[in-house]
């Protein structure tokens, strides 16, 4: 199969620290977040890795370079001017997919860890007898309808609309964790030029003139990572997986990615106040007091007396002594 990773985004909401690194880049647990998307791909053989760039787009080609792909070749679709959303994104880099058959197209900074590791291939196959025009990928979430837009369907998962409120007819709103499967048909909807946006201005096109889009529902853990406040409560509840599950299928799933794609082990400590992830390499002193997490990537060094509240630490990075700070990452 051939995959398209959104990664254009500027990632506004995790602003200030999107300004140094584009948001696939920053790590979560250690390794890149586009890691994390490389991870719910494992299991399928991809041919070609199609990445989309805007924002940084140098440190997103060095990002990819750098990791351990699944795939036979790799390519970017560089937009230049404007950020063309996810129907623009896809439109500019239809000539990959063109001839190439159905394909997979997921944001590139998702943390999704599935309870069945087979679940996309399932997805596919789902896919594949349906012949539907596009096939979501979705969760049941206390939220839709309030905090996040909806995928509206009917009582056959057949997809009627998206948004807050509900679509006429609709029997259930599901919470879509931006993994999409989608037909080389899909072309014919999305506009031919300009920025847009693949759900409301090419599938619901289609829907209204009779295409099928399926919602998949499947059982996983997702996690909000667009804001700082929801990247460290992402952090502290993988962290409590990692170091506290016995056997859950989220310990399953972050140990594999971790196995794939840390360049080095971590040691994971439960602490008083939290938890302690820190990357061999990496240096703390004796006298730093941290409370809550703390995560110290590949030779990254925390000096004497920090105060530290919920700190994320980029590998390499070199936190000076007597530094206090809360709430923050350090890239």
């Amino acid at each position: 199969m051939n995959v398209m990773l959104l990664a254009a985004g500027e990632g506004t909401r995790l602003r200030p620290y999107t300004l140094t690194l584009p948001k696939p880049a920053i790590p979560f647990l250690t390794v890149p977040l586009a890691a994390h998307s490389l991870s719910f791909l494992r299991g399928n053989k991809i041919e070609k890795l199609v990445v989309n760039t805007f924002h940084l787009p140098q440190k997103i080609h060095e990002l990819f370079h750098n990791l351990p792909l699944q795939s036979q070749s790799l390519h970017f679709s560089n937009e230049v001017g404007e950020i063309l959303g996810s129907g623009g994104g896809l439109g500019k880099a239809r000539e990959h997919f063109l001839g190439g058959g159905d394909f997979v197209m997921m944001n590139a900074d998702e943390v999704i860890l599935p309870k069945d590791a087979l679940i996309l291939k399932k997805a596919l196959e789902h896919h594949h007898k349906s012949g539907a025009l596009a096939t979501l990928m979705v969760m049941d979430h206390p939220d839709v309808g309030t905090h996040f837009g909806g995928v509206w369907a009917d009582s056959n998962n057949n997809v009627l609309g998206f948004g807050k409120t509900p679509t006429p007819g609709s029997h259930k709103g599901w919470h879509f964790v931006g993994v999409q499967i989608l037909s080389e048909r899909v072309f014919d909807y999305i506009p031919s030029s300009g920025a847009s946006n693949i759900l409301y201005d090419a599938l619901t096109v289609a829907i209204q003139k009779g295409e099928q889009v399926q919602a998949f529902p499947f059982e996983c853990a997702w996690f909000e990572t667009g804001n700082p406040k929801d990247f460290i409560e992402a952090t502290q509840k993988c962290l409590r997986h990692l170091s506290e599950d016995a056997n859950s299928f989220q310990k399953e799933a972050l140990v594999h990615t971790l196995n794939d794609f840390a360049s080095e082990a971590a040691k994971i400590q439960k602490k008083d106040s939290g938890y302690w992830m820190i990357s061999e390499s990496a240096k703390i002193e004796d006298s730093v007091l941290c409370e809550g997490i703390l995560v110290v990537g590949q030779g990254a060094s925390v000096g004497q007396n920090c105060l530290l509240k919920n700190v994320i630490v980029a590998p390499g990075i070199a936190i000076p002594a007597n530094t206090e700070a809360a709430d923050s990452l350090f890239l």
